[in-house]
């Protein structure tokens, strides 16, 4: 058994939900005796009920949103040093980037286990290793490109297979009516789903007599009141907190939202989701059990994996816009009416 082991998650929203679920079942497995998780301080509350675990904060120079001046550099040094002085004994790289690899190094710690991707596999797209892939003890091979289920074989290799799966238990969204989660926003425009389609979506849904909750952050409530207007006085408008907005998803039949941390969130939290994909590659990100759409638009550059090389052009974003809303109509129902990890056709 570890003594104290150190999990560095650095990147964006989604992986941090994702990263915690990881965390979550390898305390379970009795791995360490310890745990620090060394996260962003936005995204701490999906840490602090992991028990034996000590939450560490700062920003870090990687993700979409890095916010990384110089105050910020000198409490990320800070805090490196304080972990430094807890002498953990093992750091847990799930990201295999050379970056992740430096954090590690700042730690202290004597032991650095990190993940690696096959080459060919899809995850190898959006990491940097210039230097080479550094020495992963466990390297996930192509033919598993799903996130989820590449971290549950980390995971198993780690814990001699007591725990295999990351994946929360997703209730059966149920027929008749349903209370309906829409989370229309992303970090990227490229991600964005038109605002046209999103009200269809919701006058459609109010008419089948669903419930509707329509999320978004504190700054964007004038942004939700804008594009649902005709709609305000049949829905309830969310913008609290990211702790407070986890709990209320806990209470969804469904969660419909774009390639972003709010689906992976539904997971977390055992709802059923419908992801609409843009440029990603469907596979690598989709939660297991999840009703993902996406199409190619017939963009020859799908998929980009969020690096859009169709900006300005005529066919822009093409790939999500060219989603219907009448497929995402078409993949609400029971889950076992539903084909699951479905992509529409059209890639």
């Amino acid at each position: 058994m570890e003594k104290l082991v150190c999990l560095i998650v650095a990147r964006n929203l989604g992986d941090a939900v994702i990263q915690s679920a990881f965390l979550r079942k390898l305390v379970a497995s009795g791995y360490s005796e310890r745990y620090i998780a060394w996260v962003r301080p936005q995204i701490a509350f999906l840490f602090r009920d992991i028990p034996n675990c000590e939450i560490a904060t700062s920003q870090f120079p990687v993700g979409t949103a890095k916010n990384f001046g110089l105050k910020n550099a000198w409490l990320f040094l800070k805090e490196s040093l304080r972990i430094r002085r807890l002498r953990p004994s093992v750091t847990l790289d799930l990201v295999g980037d050379f970056r992740e690899r430096a954090f590690a190094r700042l730690t202290g710690a004597p032991k650095r286990l990190q993940i690696g991707w096959a080459n060919g596999h899809p995850h190898r797209v959006i990491i940097r290793n210039p230097f080479g892939d550094g020495n992963p003890v466990f390297v996930v091979p192509k033919t598993c490109p799903n996130v989820y289920l590449s971290y549950g074989m980390f995971l198993s290799y780690l814990t001699g297979g007591k725990e295999t799966s990351i994946l929360s238990t997703v209730r059966n969204s149920g027929a008749g009516q349903l209370k309906i989660g829409l989370h229309p926003f992303a970090s990227q425009e490229c991600k964005l789903w038109p605002a046209e389609n999103w009200l269809a979506l919701a006058q459609q849904l109010l008419t089948d007599g669903h419930e509707l909750t329509m999320f978004g952050a504190g700054g964007e409530k004038a942004m939700l009141e804008q594009m649902f207007a005709p709609l305000l006085s049949r829905v309830t408008i969310f913008t609290r907190s990211l702790a407070d907005f986890t709990s209320a998803v806990a209470n969804l039949d469904l969660f419909i939202g774009l390639d972003s941390f709010g689906v992976h969130m539904s997971q977390r939290q055992g709802v059923q989701g419908i992801m609409i994909n843009a440029g990603n590659d469907p596979t690598v990100w989709t939660p297991p059990g999840a009703r993902v759409l996406a199409h190619s638009g017939g963009c020859q550059y799908y998929p980009c994996s969020n690096v859009p090389k169709c900006q300005g052009s005529s066919t822009e974003y093409v790939c999500v816009r060219s989603i219907k809303t009448e497929e995402v109509l078409a993949a609400i129902g029971p889950a076992d009416l539903a084909v699951v990890n479905t992509v529409t056709a059209g890639l």
